[in-house]
Parts: C-alpha cells; sequence; structure tokens
C-alpha cells in the first residue's frame, strides 16, 4: 500500500506541471480565424484598408450581423440567421469568416463560409459544413472588387 507522503511526492510535481501549461489566455472565437485551406482567397490590386471596408460593406449589404471587425488584425465575421420567405421554416443559419491581409501594395482577403446545423434531439448542438462552392466565393469576390465605398482602384501602371 502507498503511504499518504509518498503519493503526494507522486502527485505534487504533476500538479506543478500542469499549473505552468495553462499560463495563456484562450480566444476560442478568434481561433477560426487561422489560414487554413478551407479559405478561398483572392488578391485585390487596392490597399488593405479598401478591401477591408467593402468587404465589411458587402457582407452588411447581404444582410450579416457583423460580430467582430477589427481594422488592427484585418478579421471579420458575422452571421446571418434563417432565409427565404417569411414564414418559411429552415434550421440553417450562415456565418462567415474573413482575413483581409497585405500582399505588397495589394491585399489579399481570405474567405469562409460555413452552414450551421442545428441537431440533437432539441436542436441544441450546433454542426458546422464548410461550404466550398467556387462559384459563391467567385461572386462574393466579384461583389467586393465592384464594391463603391470610395474612389475605384486600378493596378498601377495599368
Amino acid at each position: 500500500m502507498v503511504s499518504l507522503g509518498r503519493f503526494g511526492a507522486i502527485l505534487i510535481p504533476f500538479a506543478m506541471m500542469s499549473a505552468c501549461a495553462g499560463g495563456a489566455a484562450l480566444q476560442p472565437d478568434r481561433s477560426v480565424f487561422s489560414l487554413d485551406s478551407n479559405y478561398q482567397r483572392f488578391t485585390y490590386f487596392m490597399p488593405i484598408e479598401e478591401t477591408f471596408d467593402r468587404t465589411v460593406a458587402v457582407f452588411k449589404e447581404a444582410g450579416y450581423k457583423l460580430d467582430v471587425v477589427d481594422r488592427a488584425t484585418g478579421q471579420i465575421s458575422g452571421r446571418r440567421g434563417a432565409t427565404g420567405d417569411k414564414g418559411a421554416s429552415s434550421d440553417k443559419d450562415l456565418k462567415f469568416y474573413a482575413l483581409v491581409l497585405p500582399k505588397g501594395a495589394d491585399s489579399e482577403l481570405g474567405v469562409k463560409v460555413v452552414q450551421i446545423l442545428k441537431s440533437g434531439p432539441l436542436g441544441t448542438s450546433n454542426a458546422e459544413l464548410i461550404l466550398n462552392d467556387p462559384q459563391m466565393y467567385q461572386y462574393t469576390f466579384r461583389r467586393i472588387e465592384n464594391s463603391n465605398t470610395q474612389e475605384t482602384y486600378s493596378r498601377p501602371g495599368v
């Protein structure tokens, strides 16, 4: 049988190591902004500020309620409720994540759209399905490019 002193001598180092490992604060909502292969990307020949403003305007116009609009980091995200005619019942919501990054003097926009499906016996759980339709993203990028928030930019030397 293990004595209490020996048990404490074994347990204390493990407790100390686990206490050191958890020092950083986590922001789980922000972790989805790391660019991975699920983001569709497009390069704009305009400054990052203009791409950021146009992206915000297009998603607001599309009916998304923006929850992150961070000009310092280029992060934008929002959610849109069930769509369709009035009275239509749907358990599908859409959420988007966007990240505007500098690319030389130009900018690059990464966008990921997910469909949120309610699941579980009472619809209390959510599952996210990443939408990968290339035409949908092309349409979104074209809308952002043609958005008239300020003046139109053109590629230098063109």
